[in-house]
């Protein structure tokens, strides 16, 4: 059958896959938003803690979101083979293998709350540590919640059903809002950490609760496959794993970051949470698009449509980098305003509002890199994209921010400069892979 791959049909196709993950993408950051803007009227030190705290949690989320991938992209291939059953069994596999994760990285992240958290807010004041111990400990008993939800989710992706997962973020963000509300005014950070692990709670369920309820080719019935399917956890895991070492880079040189931000000074600390949250919003359309571009290229993949593929990989990219470009023009144009959202003390208002500006300037490489990285990781490519995560993060970033930082005292703007490098290496290897054209010969 001959396939139309006019320009608006391609555009059209994939933003009929991506809305529901861009969606999503916004809603899933809305947890930490929320509780960083409720938070951070109460004061700047609840708000240091909280948003560094949050950039941990962000580091489990993240980290369990790449071994998702392993679930979206055989799940993607199997659905483009036409193979419903073997993707209902790796629907199967993705719960078993959320649930043991989950429960793997909560216990030892409990039992040893304290020391972790001492290292990342060394240099900080005593009470800035007991704010964040109190919100962490508490936050981390939703893990194993949290870990079933983003795999489910995953694996529901790969079928290319993107608005059942969106449908499930909106209520349980809905539900946050909610409880931010009725209890940050009454309990303070600890009301705030309640009101997430509620809805983490909430979030894993429901997301069980749709894979047996809702109708269509991938609903969970008595009749379907639920024994251990080692070969299939395999396939799983061969690109899952990759995917979660990449995650884990990524995620550990984002936390050495928030080690040397934190040792700038509290302020500082505070106007990067501030810069971070208001650049998710840029940040999660360009997820949403990753995680579209995931799902079509593997799917293209699964039937053979190579050609298809590559014009996939190529118009994701341009619709990405001109949707990123315009928030940025707008995020530039509102960067104070922005920031006086999440705070009202004048000097974090001010560097955030710098921070902000220069995230505008270079969110454009991101758009590239994140959509790029999506295309390798759809085709099964995903130990490049591991390698170059490092290269790029920690040879770049976290390498010229301390010569910078604490070599020349350029202070929260070295951390930017090392950035806008890393974004521009990163871009440019994924972009020179992506034209190379052999991600299209791997088999998963």
């Amino acid at each position: 059958m001959k396939r139309d791959y006019s320009r608006m049909r391609v555009y059209s196709q994939i933003l009929g896959i991506a809305w529901p993950a861009i969606v999503e993408q916004v809603l899933v950051m809305t947890v930490g938003i929320v509780s960083t803007a409720f938070v951070g009227r109460i004061g700047t030190a609840e708000l240091a803690a909280v948003g560094l705290v949050n950039m941990i949690v962000t580091f489990i989320q993240t980290v369990f979101e790449g071994l998702s991938t392993g679930s979206t992209v055989v799940i993607a291939r199997v659905t483009g083979e036409g193979d419903a059953q073997e993707a209902k069994r790796a629907m199967v596999q993705s719960l078993y293998v959320g649930a043991a994760a989950g429960a793997l990285v909560a216990i030892p992240a409990l039992v040893f709350a304290r020391p972790v958290l001492g290292l990342f807010f060394a240099g900080t004041d005593r009470a800035v540590l007991d704010i964040g111990l109190s919100y962490y400990r508490i936050v981390m008993l939703g893990t194993p919640f949290l870990v079933v939800d983003l795999i489910t989710a995953g694996a529901t992706r790969g079928s290319g059903d993107m608005k059942t997962p969106m449908l499930v973020t909106l209520g349980v963000n809905a539900l946050n809002v909610l409880l931010q509300s009725i209890l940050v005014p009454r309990f303070g950070v600890t009301g705030s950490a309640a009101a997430v692990l509620m809805s983490r709670v909430a979030g894993g369920v429901a997301r069980v609760a749709v894979a047996f309820l809702k109708p269509g080719p991938m609903r969970l019935g008595r009749g379907d496959d639920y024994g251990l399917r080692p070969a299939l956890i395999g396939r799983i895991f061969k690109v899952g794993a990759p995917a979660f070492l990449e995650q884990f880079i990524m995620q550990g040189g984002f936390l050495m970051l928030q080690i040397i931000i934190i040792g700038i000074g509290v302020a500082d600390a505070a106007a990067w949470q501030v810069s971070v949250n208001v650049n998710s919003f840029a940040f999660m359309p360009i997820m949403g698009f990753a995680i579209a571009t995931t799902t079509i290229v593997g799917q293209s993949l699964g039937r053979g449509d190579r050609k298809g593929a590559g014009i996939y990989a190529l118009e994701a990219n341009t619709m990405g980098v001109a949707v990123i470009s315009a928030i940025a023009a707008c995020s530039f144009a509102a960067a104070r305003p922005l920031a006086s959202i999440f705070t009202t003390d004048g000097e974090v208002i001010a560097l955030s509002a710098a921070v902000i500006s220069i995230f505008s300037c270079i969110d454009p490489f991101l758009g590239v890199m994140n959509v790029s990285a999506a295309v390798l990781r759809g085709a099964g490519d995903v130990m490049y994209v591991t390698v170059t995560a490092f290269v790029g993060l920690w040879v770049f970033r976290i390498a010229a921010s301390l010569i910078l930082v604490r070599g020349l005292g350029m202070g929260i703007y070295g951390v930017m400069i090392g950035t806008a490098m890393d974004f521009a290496v990163r871009a440019a290897m994924y972009s020179l892979r992506v034209r190379a054209g052999r991600w299209k010969e791997l088999k998963v």
